[in-house]
C-alpha cells in the first residue's frame, strides 16, 4: 500500500465557527473529520487566540450556546491536538484583508497542503505557492477522494 500522508490543513476561524453553529454541512464535516484524525490540523497561537475572541462575540455566542467550560475544552483540544506553527513568519499584504495574512503565514510556515476558508479574501488567492486555498465543500470532496468514508 502506498504511503498516504494525511494532508496538513489550516482551517480559517470561520470554518470552526460555522462547524460549531450547525450540526450539518461541510464545516461541521471538516471539524468531525479532524476529530477523527483524517487530516493534520495546523494552527498557530494567533489563530487560536482569534477563535477564542470570536467565540465571545455576542452574535456568535448566542447562536452556538457554548458554556465557558465547553469553549475552553475546544481551545484546549486545538492547543493539544493540532500541530502548532511557530508563528514567526510575517507575510504583510499577501491578502486583501490584513487579518487573513496570518492564515497564509501559518500555512507557509507549517508547509500545509490546504487552507480551508469561506472568506473570499483568502479564496481569491486560489493557491499560494503549493498551498491550495479551497472552500469547505471542495475540501470535503478532497477528503472523500482520499478514502475518507463519510455519509
Amino acid at each position: 500500500m502506498p504511503d498516504q500522508r494525511k494532508p496538513k490543513v489550516v482551517l480559517d476561524t470561520n470554518i470552526f465557527v460555522s462547524g460549531l453553529v450547525s450540526s450539518k454541512g461541510p464545516p461541521r464535516q471538516i471539524v468531525d473529520a479532524w476529530l477523527d484524525e483524517h487530516f493534520t490540523l495546523v494552527t498557530s497561537l494567533y489563530l487560536v487566540g482569534e477563535l477564542a475572541h470570536v467565540l465571545t462575540y455576542p452574535r456568535i455566542a448566542k447562536r452556538i450556546h457554548l458554556k465557558e467550560a465547553e469553549a475552553d475544552a475546544i481551545l484546549a483540544a486545538l492547543l493539544s491536538q493540532a500541530e502548532m506553527a511557530p508563528g514567526e513568519l510575517q507575510l504583510p499584504g499577501v491578502t486583501r484583508d490584513p487579518k487573513d495574512d496570518a492564515v497564509v503565514a501559518c500555512a507557509v510556515e507549517s508547509e500545509a497542503d490546504y487552507i480551508v476558508s469561506g472568506d473570499q479574501d483568502l479564496l481569491v488567492l486560489g493557491e499560494y505557492g503549493r498551498i491550495e486555498v479551497v472552500t469547505p465543500r471542495r475540501f470535503v470532496g478532497i477528503l472523500k477522494g482520499s478514502s475518507l468514508n463519510q455519509d
